[in-house]
């Protein structure tokens, strides 16, 4: 007759050093899943952004390659932008530099970047730049 043998299986202090590590092993993997979420949706508000913001540029130049007027507006992914330009400092030329750029927000109004360019205020907007 066989003999049932009561050492057989865990002990308790051998289950709770179990769990302790396959809790650990949880935790780790739960943050690296959570960063590489973040890290994938702040490369989707770039890649966006970039799209964006080159599209309001082109579609905000005149003629001589300057940009025109201040704007706001939202595109259909929900991207708030906004486009200016304003005097720049330290023009060498002789003629008046101007700064544009366009701020770029993401759907839930958080800053994600501005792009900036600078050029040469056309002759008859010399002295008459908006602000």
């Amino acid at each position: 007759m066989h003999m049932i043998d009561r050492d057989e299986g865990f002990t308790l202090l051998e289950m709770l050093i179990a769990f302790l590590i396959l809790s650990t092993a949880l935790v780790v993997a739960n943050q690296s899943i959570s960063s590489s979420v973040k890290a994938f949706s702040t490369t989707k508000d770039i890649r966006a952004t970039d799209r964006l913001a080159s599209e309001i540029f082109i579609g905000h130049l005149d003629d001589g390659g300057a940009v025109i007027g201040e704007e706001i507006g939202r595109s259909s992914e929900g991207y708030a932008w906004r486009i200016g330009r304003m005097p720049a400092s330290g023009a060498a030329s002789g003629r008046e530099a101007l700064r544009a750029s366009v701020s770029v927000y993401n759907p839930q109004g958080k800053l994600v970047r501005t792009y900036v360019t600078y050029f040469v205020a056309p002759n008859d907007e010399q002295g008459n730049v908006d602000h």
